[in-house]
């Protein structure tokens, strides 16, 4: 016997897949079955014209299984030429005649666009109809158009939706969907254990990808402890199922979170930092808030790139950097080289509230695609300024995108350094910052010496970063300057920065 081809198989169950759903007479089955038979290339049966014949006799009797049949038949060119017009007009017809898997495959039709022109706003339509007719697997289709954003805008919180209604009518892959997108943070809060839940819901039915996901968070400890055990059955339950992912972590030695902060990372809220105040490598993940880049940072850099899981929790990889930034006015240009990996050129637009990246990508491997290189783009960056004595700081956050899997990459932290010669202490404008008393009851004298006249500002900030007072003094003469102030605040540990351009003097205030 010859071997049936691989278009033959599809077609068979497609076709096969429809005759479950139909009630038909028992001589409309036999005639259905026996010419979908009819259609597998290589068996004793195939015997396309006779198929043809057959489905076009019962579609004409108003069979919409039928009528769904010819439409792949045609669109396929399964035992004829392919011609599309003939079956878009037969699988309307199905659709039409209330046959809901009929809307999911016009919409392939339009995905495809073979000799139609493609149209993603048609496939999203039809998919839609498809799954509010009853056919539930086009949930899967209609959600992952908007949650990749393939031919229309990227709408996470509507494929949420979409998933979630899709889980709730029994779609396993949909459970598995919507805990991917809360294991990831896309359009909903970033939680490990909600995703968790949405896993082992999808598990239930026996979803290969769903364990694959689970295998992931009982190796990493991610919303759960690390338990290696759990983890390798999962992972080999989805090998054997066909999940390739799955094979290759257990191939690999090593995790993803080969350090963990914990045993089991527990999802946060993460806030935002009004200003940074350190220049060391945060243990978590922190989300910056940029300031106005008011002064021109061009210039040699030197410094690192961390990454974070998901939930920000976990340090996963630094990478060393070699920076040079070049600015003009409010564009930015520059080359970026990883000391143990690409060297590439970026552009970019600088903005009151980020950094616009244009045109600018990168290739990088990281655990997910060991012995391969995956393309990135850059897309924006949230950053501050620390002026130090000797140094120019820049921190914050940068985000990658992934081409592939047209979605961001994990939360990244930049720190980067510039170094400065100062030709003499006169270029220091603020200098001699003392407060007293220190520790502090409320009421403290803050006194500090000025180079010239100036305008200086000072901030309060709690430790965590957040802003409790700021004020702005003008025109402040040269010569010593003593200022009185007051901390109602609990007790505690408090940085108080002095500021004047991007000249910064901080320092520790401790309240009784």
């Amino acid at each position: 016997m010859k071997k049936i081809t691989q278009k033959g198989v599809y077609l068979l169950l497609l076709l096969s897949s429809m005759l479950g759903n139909s009630q038909e007479s028992p001589d409309t089955s036999k005639s259905l079955i026996k010419a979908r038979l009819q259609l597998v290339k290589g068996s004793k049966d195939y015997n396309p014209e006779k198929a043809i014949a057959s489905y076009t006799e019962l579609a004409s009797q108003g069979n919409p299984v039928a009528m769904n049949a010819l439409g792949l038949i045609y669109t396929k060119g399964t035992g004829i030429s392919v011609n599309e017009q003939e079956g878009i007009k037969w699988l309307e017809k199905a659709a039409q005649a209330g046959y809901a898997k009929a809307w999911y495959n016009l919409g392939i039709v339009y995905q495809e666009g073979i000799s139609v022109p493609a149209n993603p706003l048609k496939t999203i339509q039809y998919f839609e109809k498809a799954a509010t007719a009853g056919y539930g697997s086009a949930y899967t289709a209609w959600g992952r158009m908007l949650m990749k954003g393939n031919g229309v805008p990227q709408d996470y919180p509507l494929a949420m939706s979409i998933f979630k209604q899709g889980a709730e009518k029994g779609n396993s892959h949909c459970s598995y969907l919507q805990g991917y997108l809360y294991y990831k943070g896309f359009g909903c809060t970033q939680d490990y254990s909600i995703a968790i839940q949405h896993f082992e819901i999808a598990i239930q039915k026996n979803n290969p990808w769903a364990m694959y996901m689970l295998g992931l968070c009982y190796r990493n400890g991610y919303g759960v402890d690390i338990n290696l055990e759990k983890a390798k059955n999962y992972l080999s339950r989805s090998a054997a199922m066909g999940v390739k992912p799955s094979q290759m972590e257990l191939d690999d030695p090593e995790a993803e979170n080969h350090s963990p902060n914990q045993t089991k990372t527990i999802s946060a809220p993460i806030g935002e930092v009004i200003t940074i105040n350190e220049t060391e490598a945060p243990e978590t993940f922190k989300k910056v808030k940029q300031v106005p880049i008011t002064t021109d940072i061009s210039g040699n850099y030197t410094g690192y790139a961390l990454r974070y899981d998901f939930s920000g929790q976990n340090i996963l990889s630094k990478t060393l950097l070699q920076i040079d930034l070049n600015q003009d006015g409010k564009a930015l240009n520059g080359e970026w080289k990883e000391i143990d990996g690409d060297t590439v050129t970026f552009k970019a637009h600088i903005q009151e509230d980020a950094i616009v990246f244009k045109d600018s990508k990168i290739d990088r491997t990281e655990h997910f695609y060991k012995g391969n290189l995956n393309r990135y783009e850059f897309k924006n960056a949230t950053l501050q300024l620390l002026q130090t004595d000797e140094s120019l700081f820049i921190v914050g956050n940068l985000q990658f995108y992934n081409i592939k899997e047209r979605e961001n990459e994990k939360p990244m932290y930049l720190i980067l350094e510039k170094k400065q010669t100062r030709t003499s202490e006169v270029q220091q404008v603020i200098s001699s910052v003392a407060i007293y008393p220190n520790p502090v009851v409320t009421d403290f004298s803050l006194s500090f010496d000025l180079a010239k006249p100036a305008d200086v500002g000072v901030s309060i900030y709690y430790i965590t970063g957040r802003e409790l007072y700021t004020q702005q003094w003008k025109n402040l003469e040269q010569g010593t300057q003593t200022r009185t102030l007051s901390l109602n605040a609990p007790a505690g540990y408090y940085v108080l920065r002095l500021t004047y351009g991007t000249e910064v003097k901080t320092t520790i205030l401790i309240k009784k």
